[in-house]
């Protein structure tokens, strides 16, 4: 078996490869789907998902500075993977069970709340696990399983959308859900380093007297970080809600033909 071996014990990478398989499409609860099952099959305005979309985008927002701050403090990070993943898998639940405005507003708020926790954890575990000089490599194996894992599930997702109903494809998030909260578990306490998560690896006993870990503003103190960020930022408000926006109005067009509303009578395929 592949083991690899830190300061505090053995750690199996395929756990790690799980985990990124598992939350692929996880975080963003099958991505624009739900926008466009809401138009096709429950006849929602437009303007309806539009809302619930901008609410859900706005509060996702807001937190991410706080819970990665939080994340970053905090030694229950596996605690909070799992943690999220219910919330995750209850929200699906609530949407696949009672697709109305106000159900799917209370639940697609806070599972994009908890979208957020994912991206930072998983990235403080691998450091916490992995040193330096294996990062750039680990980096590429968590990139290879996570485009995998969006690859498989949306195939999964596929037929399962053909074999039963659009509605059932929700169901398939609190199961890939429970599934990451297996893998998780999986990496043993003792295998991370807390302090080298925190970039404060090396001799922690004759250094942990002076170094602190490293505050807000020194994110401002690095030209190309600051360049970097505007331009992410500005890459995400530009092209992020393009693929929602796309799915939104193909469903519409899609409903205006004459053989999608012949297909909608046959009651499998509601």
């Amino acid at each position: 078996m592949d083991m690899t071996s830190t300061q505090s014990g053995l750690f199996n990478p395929h756990s790690l490869d799980a985990v990124h398989f598992l939350l692929a499409d996880g975080r963003s609860a099958l991505g624009p789907y739900l926008n466009v099952f809401l138009v096709t099959q429950q006849h929602w305005s437009q303007s309806q998902v539009g809302l619930v979309t901008t609410i859900s985008g706005l509060l996702r927002l807001a937190v991410q500075t706080p819970i990665g701050a939080v994340i970053d403090e905090t030694r229950a990070r596996r605690g909070a993977i799992v943690v999220a993943l219910a919330v995750l898998g209850i929200g699906a639940i609530i949407i696949f069970a009672w697709p109305s405005f106000w159900p799917v507003l209370f639940a697609n708020s806070p599972m994009a709340i908890v979208g957020d926790v994912f991206g930072p954890a998983v990235a403080a575990l691998t450091l916490g696990l992995y040193a330096r000089n294996q990062l750039a490599q680990r980096m590429g194996r968590n990139s290879a399983f996570d485009h995998g894992g969006n690859v498989a599930i949306a195939v999964v997702a596929a037929a399962i959308g053909y074999a039963f109903s659009q509605r059932a494809v929700f169901l398939l998030v609190p199961m890939f859900a429970m599934l990451a909260g297996i893998a998780v578990p999986s990496i043993p306490a003792k295998a991370i380093d807390y302090n080298r998560a925190r970039d404060l690896d090396g001799d922690h006993d004759a250094a942990m007297a002076t170094i602190r870990p490293a505050g807000y503003g020194i994110l401002f103190k690095s030209r190309p970080l600051v360049v970097f960020g505007l331009c992410v930022m500005l890459f995400h408000l530009a092209n992020a809600p393009l693929l929602q926006l796309v799915g939104q109005k193909l469903a519409v067009f899609a409903l205006q033909m004459p053989e999608t509303a012949e297909l909608q009578s046959i009651p499998y395929l509601r």
